[in-house]
C-alpha cells in the first residue's frame, strides 16, 4: 500500500484531536475503550506497513541480483564494467532507501501513538484508581 493511503487513514482515524476526559469514571472508561479501539487498528497499520517495507526489501533484493554477472562474465569483465555495475547498484539501493523512508516515517508517527495512547492510559487508571480509592 502506498504511504500515502496510510497518512490518509491515520487522519482518518482522528485520534491526533481526540481529547482524554477522565471528569467522571463513565467517562473515563469509555475513553480508556476508545483508546483500546485505536490501539488495535494502529498495531494492524504498523504491521502492514512492516509487511510493505519487507516486500520493497524483497523486490529490490531480486533486482539487484539480476544485475549479479555469471562467474565467467566476471572473469571478462573490464574495470569500466565493473565500475558500471556498482554504480547501477548504488542507484537502485539510493532508490530502494528512498521509497522505504516514507514508509518508516509513518511507522514513527504509528510508534508516537501508540506510546501516547500508553501514557494516557496509564493518566486514566490512575484517574480512576484515586476516585475509586
Amino acid at each position: 500500500m502506498d504511504p500515502k493511503v496510510y497518512q490518509q487513514q491515520l487522519y482518518e482515524l482522528g485520534i491526533d484531536g481526540m481529547e482524554i476526559d477522565v471528569s467522571t469514571i463513565e467517562r473515563a472508561m469509555r475513553t480508556l475503550n476508545e483508546l483500546e479501539e485505536y490501539e488495535g487498528v494502529l498495531k494492524k497499520m504498523r504491521h502492514n506497513i512492516r509487511m510493505d517495507i519487507r516486500n520493497i526489501r524483497k523486490e529490490y533484493l531480486v533486482i539487484l541480483k539480476e544485475l549479479n554477472p555469471s562467474p565467467e562474465e566476471k572473469r571478462k569483465s573490464s574495470a569500466k564494467e565493473v565500475q558500471k555495475r556498482i554504480k547501477k547498484k548504488k542507484s537502485i539501493l539510493k532508490k530502494r532507501d528512498s521509497k522505504i523512508k516514507s514508509y518508516e516515517i509513518i511507522e514513527n508517527t504509528v510508534d508516537n501513538y501508540l506510546t501516547q495512547i500508553d501514557d494516557a492510559r496509564i493518566y486514566i487508571k490512575n484517574s480512576i484508581e484515586t476516585r475509586v480509592g
